[in-house]
């Protein structure tokens, strides 16, 4: 059975932001803010980490090693192997394979790193669904747990709406 959640719903950001920085000083752990796009700043408030960036730059080492041996070694010396005008063999003329390559390795990779941490992909269960969530809507979700006492509820409940909350609810 899933926990219950008390979701506040705004449609301005900096109500939202200012709704996450007293909800964290009274001491109440936010699970989860919803976005209809990326704010940076967000991580920084919720003191988030991600290692996405690093493992970015080893799939760019990876891709731009493999377009080196492709483009470079195996296309121009073993497989298909041309003298035109007496360029020689094992030259730099495919630097755009190798650029393409690793953007690809980059994007690839972490596309499919994202997928499989957040559990995302075909057949994937949703895990939380709100109406308006993709259009316009700020969310800041916060998990009803045993420690939550009916005054604490009361408390996060009246932060978000003298924030500029359009709708508090417990689902």
């Amino acid at each position: 059975m899933e926990n219950k959640r008390i979701i506040g719903v705004f449609d301005d950001e900096k109500n939202l932001f200012d709704s996450i920085d007293l909800v964290q000083e009274k001491g109440y752990k936010i699970s989860d803010v919803i976005t209809p796009f990326a704010i940076e700043e967000i991580f920084d408030k919720l003191k988030l980490k991600t290692r996405i960036n690093i493992a970015a730059y080893f799939y760019g080492a990876i891709g731009g090693v493999l377009g080196i041996y492709l483009s470079l070694y195996y296309m121009a010396v073993i497989s298909y192997p041309l003298n035109i005008g007496g360029k020689p063999t094992l030259s730099l003329s495919f630097v755009i394979l190798i650029f393409v390559g690793t953007i690809l390795a980059v994007v690839t990779g972490t596309l499919m790193t994202f997928f499989i941490i957040d559990k995302k992909g075909p057949g994937a269960k949703e895990h939380f669904q709100y109406e308006g969530i993709t259009d316009d809507k700020f969310l800041i979700l916060i998990e009803m747990t045993p420690d939550l006492s009916a005054e604490d509820v009361k408390k996060i409940n009246a932060i978000f709406k003298n924030n500029g909350a359009l709708k508090v609810d417990e689902k």
